[in-house]
């Protein structure tokens, strides 16, 4: 570190003083409280400033638990930013044009959105605030994955993300049509039935070798899964014409047709 460099860069630096060793400020690998003492604070007003308010405040959270010392990493930030910016873009798409629809959500969007519900409450019951923050931005990939724009489904999930988020919910939530102000909404709760498993995607294997995957019903028979999957176009594609020589059916795992 330039000690003399460091003095100029302020002017109230420059009385500062350093505890060297062997007449150089070593960085330890401790820890250390931000301290006016050790120059080491960050000025939260110049981080909203550059991030917003609700980046900061997400960020604070998703560092770990409030009760542990956590070490502050400025480049962490961005993380929190990015996904802030990608729920924005669930409501304006890419290039700022209003994307959401009233259109009823499908079975894998009620699946994500109710997932997430029941964990969030499950994390915030036992006050482990900084978990939920992963399953926001985990909600947040799946619906950007399933191109999801659904009003309900969006509603529903600012009111679980409001307490973190404050002031970005409260904009969407009224651009959403609602009045009133979204933190003296009902907080959403899950309903179990969203998240019963009544398909499984079959990874479908030639020769060992994996070809495509196809969704069927859970409960489906041997007989029905092999026929199904020979049914499929690419797996039609692979046999030729030719009827396989044998179809390994392990339910709810795996089909391997050998030709």
């Amino acid at each position: 570190m330039d000690i003399n460099a460091f003095k100029g860069w302020r002017e109230d630096f420059r009385n500062a003083e350093f505890i060297l060793e062997n007449d150089k400020y070593i960085c330890g690998h401790e820890i250390e409280k931000m301290s006016k003492r050790w120059y080491n604070v960050v000025n939260p007003d110049d981080v909203v400033g550059k991030y917003g308010a609700d980046t900061m405040r997400l960020y604070e959270m998703f560092l770990g638990p409030l009760e542990v010392s956590k070490p502050w990493n400025t480049n962490g930030i961005d993380g929190t930013y990015k996904f802030l910016r990608k729920l924005w873009r669930l409501f304006y798409g890419e290039h700022g044009v209003w994307q959401v629809s009233t259109e009823k959500p499908s079975p894998a969007e009620y699946k994500t959105l109710h997932k997430s519900i029941k964990k969030i409450r499950e994390d915030l019951e036992r006050f482990s605030f900084n978990t939920p923050v992963s399953e926001f931005m985990i909600c947040v990939n799946a619906l950007q994955d399933l191109k999801c724009h659904k009003h309900e489904i969006l509603q529903d999930f600012i009111k679980l993300l409001a307490p973190y988020a404050p002031h970005i919910t409260e904009e969407l939530w009224h651009v959403l049509g609602n009045s009133g102000s979204i933190h003296h909404a009902d907080f959403p709760t899950c309903n179990e039935a969203y998240l019963i498993e009544d398909s499984f995607e079959y990874p479908v294997q030639v020769n060992g070798k994996l070809r495509v995957q196809i969704a069927l019903p859970i409960d489906m028979s041997k007989e029905d899964i092999e026929k199904a999957v020979l049914e499929n176009e690419t797996v039609q594609k692979y046999l030729e014409g030719n009827l396989p020589k044998k179809v390994v059916v392990v339910p709810k795992k795996i089909v391997n047709v050998v030709i």
